[in-house]
């Protein structure tokens, strides 16, 4: 059965803005965990002694988190920006009218999200108070 072009068109183009609003989505949640995990720290380090024994496993232990939240968050951007890459071309190979975008601005703003992110990481890390 053939599919027309029209549905074919139709289903790339979704699945293009498909990926753009996970990217995006990606981004709110490590916004979301990041804010979590800093509340966290500060709630911690509002209610524990300075003395007590626990601080220092828990820095560590919310340290690892918020490695484990920005590095997963960077792979699942860097993974939809792939594929995202990946269904540009198959568009513009299937309609050679719509060009194959190969300039650094596509992928910039993806690029920006993540080193935000892994600054923000680096910034924790330092910034500890516990």
């Amino acid at each position: 059965m053939e599919i027309p072009e029209e549905k074919q068109y139709e289903y790339l183009t979704s699945h293009l803005e498909y990926l753009n609003e996970k990217i995006i989505q990606f981004f709110t949640l490590f916004v979301k965990l990041a804010t979590a995990i800093g509340g966290g720290v500060f709630f911690i380090h509002w209610k524990l002694p300075s003395q007590d024994a626990k601080r220092a496993s828990l820095a560590s232990a919310a340290d690892w988190l918020f490695i484990l939240v920005t590095v997963s968050m960077i792979l699942l951007i860097l993974n939809n920006l792939r594929s995202w890459l990946a269904y540009r071309k198959t568009l513009s190979e299937q309609y050679p009218r719509i060009p194959n975008e190969k300039s650094i601005m596509r992928w910039l703003t993806e690029v920006v999200m993540c080193v935000v992110i892994a600054i923000t990481c680096i910034g924790f890390i330092v910034l500890n108070p516990l």
